[in-house]
């Protein structure tokens, strides 16, 4: 299925969804009339009254209570819009407990905008459990937008416009759907651009989301995405969420949590009434002031709470007293409320509490043992006594906290018989076409388990086809406990134990649940090997392979992929092809690439002849490495080439970035970081262009393209990249990138750099790559701060941590013993100079033994498969040269050599080494030679801003009294910069000599630049000219 076809399925299931649950049809009548500029009477619901009180004539409809006390937040929401108006996005959470007057205030908003009048949409969430139903806010958002379409060309241009939007209402098969976390964020990110352009031909767009607490996690997902993209759009975003209660919700939790970090969401927080503002509201409502000592009790037994504050002014209006028999615990107040009423009442509502959400009359009807005269007057009297609200063709409570009192008071028995007859009530389609979400929710709560098996099952296949990988894996969980309980449960699942399973992996690795995609494939594994099911078998240890790679336990890895590939040797053209894939990519991540490259070469042949263009393009990839490790890097860009267009053509968003990633790394790894710059900004462009920043591609291209410019000295553009402001990633991401974002924090010395690496101490467990990066950034600073002592304390914590996670003699382990032997050769200089040999001779032996660690890793070490690298080969250098340094020899050689292999594009590690290459020309006493060292890294520290630095080759040169005398640099070339300018000698172009170095054309050309500045030369021909007459160039 294509990605414009799958998504408009997911949309019109979702548009099922949320018509049977939110908006039944004449409901969705009225959410257009509140989808226009004046949102006055027709927004009233009741206020439910005090036990047996007859308030109608106090309180009146929720429009008619006074707003008492709420002056300032009302004026904060007031200025929200006007800013969003001015194209200042943001948005608003307006929290408090139940009953704290949220939607009074909101309402009073609506009621009386600043102009211009906004457009005015709803989005509601519904309380179902957990999973719930997914993508309820979109669907809310997208229909009440068409209906504006419907009389509005302008607004019908806007969807038109955005193909995976089409077509909400027509059927939708679950199975035909596949899930991809590119197309989950393509949806996320078209009805963002939905409200934007609305908000762009029609004015200020308002959204108000009600009941933030009930959110399901599909919704969370796209508010966090919407919330933390908006920028300019005209578009506001108001959100009501109870505060009590929220330790039982954590994703609620979560998402307030996450929301309140940005900085274009603001909070109201909405406090109790206090004493004074009790009687005020009291006098407000009875229309007279109340006796004082009324007052005061109405506050003691309210604290303050709105709503309780008006089901007690009921009872006081009718009385003139406050009734002793108001139960201690306000929620028994609830209750009681219903306890008064008759028989035929009470059922009705106690059965529209089970519904949680809206209940439309024919379920009510089908749900409640009476007949059709009984219960409308059942229903009346609900209505009379302020319990239910007519809601389009059902009913809903007054208040949700009536709704959960009614709900909490049902005993256990008689809720499990209410659930059962509304799930088998909707299995019927008494009220039209159910979620099996909804019907799953029901049976589970009447714990049916065979029920439960088979509606969790289709609610998961739902919940996949929609995108909603969470749900899905909560969903398939339910079905799979329930399992062993259940004769025929392959019957009722529609398909094996095994394959369930399956389901149930796929769906946690997409959902981000490593730990439970691991153990879902594991068990799958054996019950599909159970059942003789060599596809699934297959499938799952595919699965596992994945999962156990990702993971860095690839050693594990290669067992279950050889099982895979010896089940496929009688299965279909499909199913081998994933074996082989499996294999190769296994074998790979051990390093064992002779024997992966075959397995490749023959899965890539199998995908092609089964059709399968995703496994093509995973297999394409795989490929490219193994060419890379080869070292034939044209045909690894090549295939990576070939896999980008594949990918692009069918549609596989997360493919394509993942290809865009491996090339990036390509021209990174092998040394020419500038020519990976470029493809960095392109893949980072289709990022943004397609939602998918926080995929797992996105994330590791966001991270390499941090790095990227910090390499090439681009300090301001690296903490660019890492800030990422326009969205909230992930906490595993977010730490990754905090901790790449110190390389520029440090380099540049900014004044945060000590409390930032602190922060990220309790983070260095979440990932190898934070203890890594982290720990070597705290070391350097504090080597730069002169703590010489704590900066080597640190790194060596941080080479334990790497080797108890990842193993001993990972590459990693060059950068931190580069700086530990550094930070040595600055305690061994400091114990000379104050004649302490002792000290100097303990931070020789220590350093001894680092060069030793170095030496093995060089040898053998662990990282990308393949040869040290050109940046590997520069941190030995430099660990190299700092241990001469710590010996006290001056090692001119050395550092020139360290200078020359960072001059693969480390422009901040070349300035340092020049500084260190120009101490350590003054120790020889060549003060002229470290001259124009001096002055270039001071030149180069000052471009870059790299504070720290600057001052250090500021000491150096004012120490040294190298300053002053007229020089040139043209006896610092790199050893790369004299390569360019032999071939230019032989009269290459760049393209030809980007070729021949295998580096791009427009690195070529930067170190061509580079070059011709130190020699002072405006032409490639006078710098051949200048360089033969100083003797720089061997050619004649």
């Amino acid at each position: 299925m294509s990605s414009s076809v799958a998504v408009s399925s997911a949309l019109r299931l979702s548009g099922r969804l949320i018509r049977r649950i939110s908006t039944p049809s004449s409901r969705r009548s009225r959410s257009r009339a509140v989808t226009d500029r004046e949102p006055s009477s027709r927004c009233r619901s009741r206020t439910p009254p005090g036990d047996g009180w007859d308030d109608a004539a106090v309180v009146g409809s929720l429009g008619d209570v006074p707003l008492v006390g709420r002056e300032r937040e009302l004026t904060l929401l007031r200025e929200s819009v006007a800013r969003a108006a001015d194209g200042n996005a943001g948005a608003v959470l307006v929290a408090g407990e139940a009953g704290g007057g949220k939607t009074r205030l909101v309402r009073a908003l609506l009621t009386d905008p600043p102009p211009p009048a906004p457009l005015v949409v709803r989005a509601q969430c519904v309380d179902l459990g957990d999973p719930g139903l997914p993508y309820l806010a979109i669907v809310d958002l997208v229909r009440a937008l068409e209906a504006v379409a419907a009389t509005d060309a302008d607004v019908a241009a806007v969807i038109d416009g955005l193909p995976v939007l089409a077509g909400i209402t027509g059927p939708v098969s679950a199975g035909d759907t596949p899930v991809d976390e590119g197309r989950r964020l393509q949806l996320f990110d078209a009805t963002a651009s939905l409200l934007a352009g609305v908000g762009r031909v029609r004015g200020p767009v308002l959204v108000v989301v009600e009941d933030l607490h009930w959110v399901d996690s599909s919704s969370a997902d796209f508010l966090r995405f919407l919330l933390s993209r908006m920028t300019t759009e005209r578009v506001l975003v108001v959100a009501t969420v109870r505060t009590d209660g929220l330790a039982a919700r954590p994703r609620a939790r979560q998402l307030l949590s996450e929301l309140g970090r940005l900085p274009a969401v603001r909070r109201i927080d909405l406090e109790p009434f206090g004493p004074a503002e009790v009687t005020e509201y009291v006098a407000r409502l009875l229309g007279s002031e109340p006796d004082p000592e009324v007052a005061a009790e109405v506050y003691r037994r309210t604290r303050g709470n709105p709503y309780y504050v008006q089901t007690l002014a009921a009872g006081v209006a009718q009385t003139g007293r406050l009734d002793a028999r108001i139960p201690r615990a306000l929620a028994d107040l609830l209750v009681g409320r219903v306890e008064g009423l008759g028989d035929d009442v009470r059922a009705v509502v106690r059965s529209a509490a089970v519904a949680a959400g809206a209940v439309p009359d024919r379920l009510l009807r089908e749900v409640v043992d009476l007949d059709d005269a009984r219960l409308d007057e059942a229903v009346r009297a609900a209505v009379a006594e302020g319990l239910l609200t007519p809601d389009g063709a059902g009913y809903v409570f007054a208040h949700d906290l009536l709704r959960a009192a009614i709900y909490g008071d049902l005993l256990p028995g008689e809720r499990a018989r209410l659930h059962a007859a509304h799930a088998a009530a909707l299995e019927a389609g008494v009220a039209g076409s159910a979620p099996a979400a909804g019907i799953a929710h029901h049976y589970q709560e009447a714990q049916d388990a065979p029920k439960t098996l088979k509606w969790s099952v289709r609610a998961g296949d739902a919940a996949m086809a929609v995108r909603a990988p969470g749900e899905a894996l909560q969903h398939l969980e339910h079905a799979l406990a329930a399992w062993p309980d259940v004769e025929g449960a392959a019957d009722l699942a529609g398909a094996a134990h095994g394959r369930v399973a399956v389901r149930a992996a796929h769906a946690a690795r997409l959902a981000g649940e490593q730990a439970r995609a691991t153990d879902w494939a594991g068990r799958a594994i054996g019950l599909c090997d159970a059942d003789g099911d060599r596809p699934g078998g297959i499938e799952a240890r595919a699965e596992l392979v994945h999962q156990l790679v990702e993971a860095d336990v690839s050693d594990q890895a290669v067992r279950p992929a050889e099982e895979a590939v010896r089940l496929a040797e009688s299965s279909d053209p499909g199913s081998t092809a994933l074996a082989h894939a499996a294999l190769a990519r296994a074998l790979l991540a051990e390093r064992r690439t002779d024997e992966a490259r075959p397995v490749a070469e023959r899965a890539l042949v199998e995908a092609r002849a089964a059709g399968a263009t995703g496994l093509e393009v995973e297999v394409l990839t795989t490929a490219a490495f193994l060419d890379e490790v080869a070292g034939d890097r044209v045909a690894a860009a090549d295939r990576l080439d070939t896999a980008l267009r594949l990918a692009r053509d069918a549609g596989e968003l997360t493919a394509e970035l993942r290809a865009h990633y491996l090339l990036a790394s390509l021209h990174y790894y092998n040394g020419d970081v500038t020519g990976s710059l470029p493809v960095l900004g392109a893949a980072m462009t289709r990022v943004a262009e397609t939602g998918l920043r926080w995929s797992n591609p996105g994330i590791e291209l966001r991270l390499l393209s941090t790095v990227a410019l910090y390499v090439s000295g681009d300090l301001d553009g690296s903490l660019k990249a890492a800030q990422a402001p326009e969205s909230e990633p992930p906490d595993v991401a977010a730490a990754r990138l905090a901790a790449v974002s110190c390389y520029a924090v440090v380099a540049g010395g900014l004044p945060d750099a000590a409390p930032r690496l602190a922060a990220l101490r309790e983070s260095w467990s979440v990932h190898p790559q934070v203890a890594l990066v982290a720990g070597g950034c705290e070391a350097d600073l504090l080597a730069w701060e002169g703590d010489s002592d704590a900066a080597v304390a640190v790194a060596e914590r941080a080479q334990s941590h790497l080797d108890a996670v990842a193993g001993e003699g990972m590459y990693g382990g060059l950068w931190l013993s580069a700086i530990a032997l550094g930070a040595l050769a600055d305690r061994a200089s400091y114990c000379r100079q104050r004649r302490d040999d002792a000290g100097a001779t303990a931070a020789l032996r220590q350093g001894d033994v680092l060069l030793q660690r170095v030496e093995r890793i060089v040898e053998g070490g662990r990282g990308r498969p393949g040869e040290l690298g050109p940046e590997g080969r520069a941190w030995h250098a430099r660990a190299r040269a700092e241990h001469a340094r710590l010996r006290d020899e001056p090692g001119v050689e050395l550092w020139q050599q360290a200078l020359d292999a960072f001059g693969y594009g480390h422009v901040y590690e070349q300035a340092r080494c020049r500084w260190r290459l120009a101490d350590a020309l003054v120790a020889a006493g060549n003060r002229d030679g470290a001259r124009p060292h001096a002055l270039a890294a001071a030149a180069s520290a000052q471009q870059m801003q790299a504070a720290p630095l600057q001052r250090a080759v500021a000491a150096t040169i004012s120490q040294a009294r190298l300053a002053g005398a007229a020089t040139s640099t043209d006896a610092v070339l790199t050893g790369r910069e004299r390569e360019v300018l032999t071939l230019v000698a032989e009269g290459m172009t760049n393209r030809e000599i980007g070729k021949r170095l295998f580096i791009s054309e427009k690195t070529a050309s930067v170190h061509l630049s580079n070059l011709m500045t130190k020699l002072n030369v405006s032409s490639r021909t006078e710098a051949v000219t200048v360089a033969r007459r100083r003797g720089l160039l061997d050619v004649p």
